[in-house]
């Protein structure tokens, strides 16, 4: 696994990536995000969160998911049981994305097709010295 040095101390490729994603779509989706794991949980979103990253807004009739995002590694896509997973994940009717290493779209492609899902969108990331990059 790839690592990088970070004052707050050692982060994975993955934690970059998703906190990265999250950054950037909350301001593009203008909307609330939540990230697994994180310290600042909302209550709905924990422990049923089972992706990365989850957008949501609030309204009069209570919080909405709008969209989920998980990332994937090398390692993690090696999993047999990788779109199982993604499957029961899945939302109906939420938009579901997600993030695969450089070079890994097309055979994530493939194997998303294969198990019949149906994917919002496939992005690839890459770490460019030092720094992560959406693609």
């Amino acid at each position: 696994m790839t690592t990088s040095l970070y004052e707050r101390g050692l982060e994975t490729v993955h934690d970059q990536v998703v906190g990265l994603v999250a950054q950037r779509w909350a301001k593009a989706f203008v909307c609330k995000v939540t990230i697994k794991g994180s310290i600042e949980h909302h209550s709905w979103a924990s422990p049923e969160q089972s992706c990365d990253i989850v957008g949501w807004y609030v309204s009069s009739g209570g919080d909405t998911m709008e969209w989920m995002a998980e990332v994937e590694t090398e390692a993690s896509l090696s999993d047999p049981q990788i779109a199982d997973k993604w499957m029961r994940t899945m939302k109906r009717g939420i938009p579901f994305y997600l993030l695969v290493p450089r070079g890994l779209k097309d055979s994530v492609q493939k194997l998303t097709q294969d198990a019949s899902l149906v994917i919002s969108c496939i992005y690839e990331y890459t770490v460019i010295n030092g720094v992560c990059h959406i693609l």
